[in-house]
């Protein structure tokens, strides 16, 4: 750690889950090793002739693990090393255990096999296959995946619960009852619960689990044999892939290329591998949906921007639906005073809820205790906290040299909500910080109603989009060409001037273009007139 240097002024900156796994052949169709892999001890390890017999390892004699591991063996799922050892008590690394967990997939069930290609510099070409199958069916997801890092018990609870496909929101969470999880967010929450609803994992005897405990082969091998009691047993539902045409919120359903489906109340979305909302939901992104009882029970969606000839991606959103404010104040969470001397956050885990949305995992590896001040470390802060939510803006953080604490601010909060901020996990001592709820302030006063078009992509080609603004009192439709790699912000200044120009339109709303959002103001604020704005590809 460094002693910070201070700068004059602060710089404002925009029981038990006993398993473990020995494995690691490929995904189905490849045995998962190159033509030379030898003993290296990074999880890559082959059977050796006969290895089959239990005896072949000379450390699993009288192991508590040694039938498990045997029946793992025996339906090729784990493997041992050259030299018959089996190596129990080392800890498996997230590649390892998901390909463990790949493997019983692909013997048990059909695995979706097309989708996006997933070629990651940190994984082996032997093992490119497997996390490809894992990435496409969203057995991990790309964005937490580090295959070189240990597998905690955590992380693999994730696996098996991805594993099955199943719903598990609305969880009763009267089973979590260890002392040592109130870091963990409200989507790790439900995961645990699920797993332990399910017997597949179970806490320690001293009421604790051990969220972020390294788990070692011979647990894996336990674990995994769990799940493969379960599999089979559960309905994984009907995949559904497409671009989204059109989204009605009101009742709840989510038209797919030509095909309209109903959306479950307790529907699960993620937006780039992202735990989201159905509102955030917008046209022209990819998606990848789940059936169950003829209803959407799982959204996962992706942004088009960088593929040729994808469709832009728009959002719309009403920002106000017509009982307004006239005081609105951000919310700001100020920490105490710290020590001078730059924090290790490395091995530390920090959430964030912001506006009451589910809580999100702030990634902090990158916040060494190499920064050489707290600007510094604010700045990465800020960075982290940005990709956590999906929204840089959406948080600002800076540094007060004068009383040496870390301020965070809401930024660019919907209006129709009391922004608010609140922060969990083991950092938090080395911030200043408390788990407490900062709230801004929003007082009621009717204002217009209005709504926001953004366009959350680049144009990879010439197209024309339709938009149709209808309310009780107009039903218009305008055309804009968009040209091969207009940027985001030049289809919105075409979309503003469309709007404009269209006398029915500009007679009724203001329209403002701020970079690539424009927003439509009634100029009408004594009724809700229910808007209804759609954007479709000619």
């Amino acid at each position: 750690m460094k002693t910070w240097r201070h700068k004059i002024l602060p710089t404002i900156l925009a029981g038990t889950l006993s398993v473990s796994f020995a494995a690691t052949a490929s995904a189905k169709g490849n045995n998962g090793h190159g033509n030379d892999h030898k003993q290296k001890g990074n999880g890559q390890f082959q059977q050796g002739k006969g290895q089959k017999d239990k005896e072949r390892f000379s450390d699993l004699q009288k192991h508590w693990a040694e039938a498990t591991v045997k029946t793992m063996v025996d339906k090729s799922i784990i493997k041992g090393y050259p030299d018959h050892t089996f190596r129990p008590n080392k800890p498996v690394t997230q590649l390892e255990a998901l390909t463990m967990v790949i493997n019983l997939l692909s013997q048990n069930k059909d695995l979706l096999t097309d989708g996006d290609n997933y070629n990651r510099k940190d994984v082996p070409d032997w093992a490119q296959t497997t996390v490809n199958l894992a990435l496409v069916n969203h057995i991990v997801d790309s964005q937490e995946f580090q295959p070189n890092k240990p597998a905690t018990r955590l992380f693999v609870v994730k696996l098996l619960v991805n594993a099955l496909g199943t719903d598990y929101d609305d969880l009763d969470e009267s089973n979590l009852y260890f002392g040592d999880i109130s870091s963990l967010t409200a989507e790790e929450k439900e995961y645990l619960s699920f797993a332990l609803l399910q017997s597949l994992v179970a806490g320690y005897e001293d009421k604790t689990f051990k969220p972020n405990k390294p788990v070692t082969r011979a647990e894996m091998a336990v674990f995994v044999n769990r799940l493969l009691d379960k599999v089979g047993q559960v309905d994984f539902g009907n995949h559904v892939k497409g671009t989204i045409a059109d989204i009605d919120e009101d009742d709840d359903e989510l038209t797919i290329g030509s095909k309209t489906y109903d959306v479950a109340e307790d529907v699960v979305v993620k937006i780039n591998g992202k735990s989201a909302s159905f509102h955030s939901l917008a046209e022209g992104m990819k998606v990848d949906v789940t059936l169950k009882d003829n209803e959407i029970r799982t959204i996962y969606a992706y942004t088009t921007s960088g593929s040729d000839d994808k469709d832009v991606a728009f959002k719309v959103e009403r920002l106000w639906d017509g009982n307004g404010v006239d005081h609105f104040e951000e919310a700001v969470k100020t920490g105490s005073r710290i020590s001078n001397t730059t924090p290790d956050l490395s091995d530390e885990s920090l959430s964030i809820s912001l506006n009451g949305e589910s809580a999100e995992s702030i990634d902090l590896d990158d916040i060494d205790g190499s920064e050489d001040d707290g600007d510094e470390v604010a700045e990465k802060l800020e960075e982290a906290i940005g990709r956590a939510l999906g929204d840089d803006d959406r948080v600002k953080v800076s540094f007060d040299d004068d009383y040496d604490r870390f301020v965070f601010e809401t930024d660019n909060s919907p209006t129709n909500v009391v922004p608010s901020i609140k922060f969990t996990g083991s950092a938090l001592n080395d911030l200043g910080l408390n788990s407490s709820v900062a709230k801004g302030s929003l007082d009621g006063k009717f204002v217009a109603e209005s709504w926001k078009i953004t366009v959350k992509s680049d144009a990879s080609s010439d197209q024309t989009y339709v938009i149709k603004v209808e309310d009780e009192n107009i039903d218009e439709t305008v055309e804009i060409d968009v040209d091969d790699n207009d940027s985001a912000e030049e289809i919105a200044d075409k979309i503003a001037d469309a709007l404009k120009d269209n006398d029915e339109i500009a007679s009724a709303y203001t329209v403002e273009l701020d970079d690539e959002a424009v927003t439509l103001t009634s100029k009408d604020n004594d009724e809700e007139l229910d808007v209804e704005i759609k954007i479709t590809k000619k």
